[in-house]
C-alpha cells in the first residue's frame, strides 16, 4: 500500500507579481540564492502548501515571509493540460513529486527581499528569456508572456 505522501503530488504556488492585474506589462522575477542547485537561477516567488492551507492562503503568506509585502491575488496562469490548471515540476532531479499552481498577483506595500532571494527584477514579455529560470518556472512562461500581452 502506498502512503498519501508518496502517491499524492505536493503542492506549491507561485507568485507572477505585475503592477497591473486587468493589464501587466512586466513581471517582477526573483532571484534564488540559495539551495546550491538554485543559486543564481531566476523564479515566481512563492512555496509549498503547508496542510490545512488553501492554495491562495498558502500564495499570501508565502509572498508576505519572501517579500515582506501583501498581494491582491488576479487569475491562473493555468497549464491548459491539467484540470486544476497545475504545472508538473517533477520534471527536475530537485523536484520530484511538485506541482505548482501561479497566479498573477499585484503586490502592495514596500518588497524586502529575504534571505531566499539576492535579486528582483522587472521583466516585459521580450525580456522574459533573458534570465536564467528554474526548471521547472520555463514551462510557465508561454502563458505568462501571453498575459503580458507579448508586450
Amino acid at each position: 500500500m502506498t502512503s498519501e505522501s508518496e502517491s499524492a503530488p505536493r503542492l506549491v504556488v507561485g507568485a507572477a507579481l505585475v503592477a497591473d492585474l486587468t493589464n501587466p506589462s512586466g513581471v517582477l522575477a526573483t532571484q534564488r540564492s540559495y539551495p546550491e542547485w538554485a543559486d543564481g537561477l531566476w523564479e515566481f516567488p512563492g512555496g509549498k502548501v503547508e496542510p490545512g492551507e488553501t492554495p491562495r492562503e498558502a500564495l499570501h503568506r508565502e509572498i508576505s515571509e519572501e517579500l515582506g509585502c501583501g498581494i491582491d491575488i488576479g487569475r491562473q496562469l493555468a497549464n491548459p493540460d491539467s484540470p486544476d490548471g497545475s504545472w508538473d515540476l517533477s520534471s527536475g532531479e530537485h523536484n520530484a513529486g511538485l506541482r505548482m499552481m501561479v497566479w498573477l498577483a499585484r503586490p502592495f506595500g514596500e518588497i524586502t527581499l529575504g534571505p531566499a532571494h539576492r535579486d528582483a527584477r522587472v521583466l516585459t514579455a521580450a525580456e522574459l528569456d533573458s534570465v536564467e529560470w528554474l526548471p521547472g518556472d520555463i514551462q510557465i512562461l508561454p502563458v505568462l508572456r501571453a498575459a503580458l500581452g507579448g508586450r
